[in-house]
């Protein structure tokens, strides 16, 4: 680009004279601006003559770049070495900087699945302790995965028209769904180990509900079959008083679902929220629904969520507000001692779209007296805040 500049500098000093000549000097220069611009978007290409009977050899045109400003990268194949198979892939990506890659034979023969992973890194300025994925996504496409965060970094062809169509986001979407594929197996015998437990296997892809968060898991056994016995799940919670769910799940979300969110829908009286919705509402909403990704959901149950619990440790309620939109779109129903039904979902979310139900269940709400003053006003404490007051504070932020 300096050079671009230079060469225009220098001809407008040289050229200033009829309108014809500069026309023709305008002419010039746009023309060569653009064989300079061309040329510096291009990168640097590189033809590798590599080959070998299965077809992954050859040359890749790169997406986002991976070293430098190289365009192009070679894939050298051998799945033999002195008589011995090796299934190992150098990619060079020019300059003396490569990268060594083991094939995962068990994913190629029992999904048909080319996976590599990296034994040997010497590319300036990649750390040689990271380490990284190499997998097929489409015929002779295949994404760049940086292992600790499977997060695909660029993408690579045989075909340079394919890059427009698998660019890192869609390459994202194909990987994940790979490494769903090639982790089902797993899951399922650790499933069948799970089922062995009996509140476990009567509560798959259910949300059950209690008081205390304790009495839905056993704190810190996240990992491990339910160590509760199911006793203390409630089918009515008095909104007066704590009210936590917890689901269980047939695979953990992070392993059958990778790279996706995690959305809660809440539906009473046939009004409706979700999580997902109303943290996009406003910066408000969105400072009080956090996030929830699959990735934080590595276990067949997860830490109890509260619907609305008081925190001893922040002196505090803690509360889904989602959840409480619902109730709060209910509030001029709510009638003393009566219960009123909320249906929990929770999907899988990719781009706001809902994808797989993963787990969903149904508790009463007693609206207590209790909860009358707590919720719209207790006459004799006046000093005291009501919910409706406080939410209805948070909602005209």
């Amino acid at each position: 680009m300096r050079k671009l500049k230079l060469i225009v500098a220098v001809a407008c000093i040289g050229f200033i004279g009829t309108a014809g000549a500069q026309s023709k000097l305008q002419q010039k220069l746009q023309a060569k601006m653009a064989k300079l611009s061309a040329k510096a978007s291009q990168g640097k290409y590189t033809m590798y003559d590599y080959s070998d009977a299965s077809g992954i050899s050859g040359t890749y045109f790169v997406g986002e770049k991976i070293y430098k400003n190289h365009a192009t990268t070679g894939f050298n194949y051998a799945r033999e070495k002195g008589g011995e198979i090796v299934n190992e892939m150098k990619v060079d990506f020019g300059a003396n900087q490569s990268m060594t890659f083991r094939q995962k034979e068990k994913y190629k023969t029992k999904h048909s699945i080319n996976y590599f992973y990296t034994t040997v890194v010497s590319v300036e300025g990649v750390s040689v302790n990271d380490h990284w994925r190499l997998v097929e996504i489409g015929t002779n496409v295949y994404a760049f995965v940086h292992d600790k965060d499977e997060k695909v970094m660029s993408v690579v062809a045989k075909d340079s028209s394919l890059l427009s169509d698998y660019d890192t986001e869609t390459a994202q979407v194909l990987f994940d769904q790979k490494m769903a594929v090639i982790n089902r197996e797993k899951m399922d015998k650790e499933t069948a180990t799970w089922k062995k437990n009996a509140v476990y296997a009567k509560n798959i892809g259910k949300i059950v509900f209690a008081a205390e968060d304790f009495h839905l898991m056993k704190r810190g056994y996240t990992n491990k079959p339910p160590m509760v016995n199911g006793k203390d799940f409630k089918t009515v919670l008095d909104m007066a008083k704590n009210m936590n769910q917890m689901a269980y799940f047939q695979y953990p979300p992070s392993k059958a679902f990778p790279g996706m969110e995690i959305n809660i829908e809440y539906e009473m009286n046939g009004k409706k929220t979700s999580r997902v919705e109303y943290r996009s509402k406003s910066a408000a909403w969105g400072k009080m629904i956090k996030r929830l990704e699959t990735k934080d959901f590595q276990y067949r149950q997860h830490a109890p969520k509260a619907l609305r619990s008081y925190n001893t440790y922040y002196s505090q309620y803690v509360q889904d507000y989602a959840f409480m939109q619902v109730l709060y779109m209910n509030k001029d129903q709510f009638m003393i001692d009566n219960e009123y039904t909320l249906t929990v979902k929770m999907y899988v979310n990719r781009d706001g779209e809902n994808g797989e139900l993963i787990a969903e269940g149904v508790v009463k709400l007693l609206y207590s007296a209790d909860a009358h003053l707590m919720f719209d006003g207790n006459p004799d404490k006046p000093e005291k805040k009501s919910v409706w007051t406080q939410f209805e504070e948070f909602l005209d932020e």
